[in-house]
């Protein structure tokens, strides 16, 4: 059987460095190898993960892009992050690794004109590479 919720609840990061010893098996998903201490962010509410794919230069491309709502930037200053995120079921996926492309964050801050407004700041984080989100191999 199939499952169909694939909510993200829970979403961490690491450097893209820590991940150098990691083997990512094709058409499967990435097997990290060594216990890696991955940091908690705080979101609000759950979050979400969109992949899309293309075919460039006869390769196919994969755009990963994660959004989640947090009440702060996330700013990772010269660090080059990848993210672990956990879906409501247990599921766990990794976006990046050790080598570039990296992912890329943008946070759009919104400050509402009515009072019942949700203020906060949208962090997304957008991968494009030839690699998609992969599962984490336990």
């Amino acid at each position: 059987m199939v499952h169909l919720i694939q909510n993200i609840k829970k979403v961490e990061c690491i450097e893209a460095y820590h991940l150098q010893h990691s083997d990512i098996i094709a058409d499967r998903g990435v097997w990290l190898n060594v216990f890696q201490q991955f940091s908690p962010i705080s979101t609000v509410g759950l979050s979400s993960v969109e992949i899309s794919d293309k075919i460039e230069n006869k390769q196919r491309i994969f755009t990963t892009k994660l959004t989640m709502f947090r009440t702060t930037k996330l700013l990772p200053g010269a660090k080059k992050l990848c993210f672990r995120v956990t879906t409501v079921t247990g599921s766990r996926f990794l976006i990046g690794c050790a080598d570039k492309p990296y992912p890329v964050i943008q946070n759009e801050e919104t400050f509402p004109s009515a009072a019942g407004g949700k203020s906060g700041v949208t962090v997304t984080v957008t991968l494009t590479s030839l690699i998609p989100m992969l599962a984490i191999l336990d």
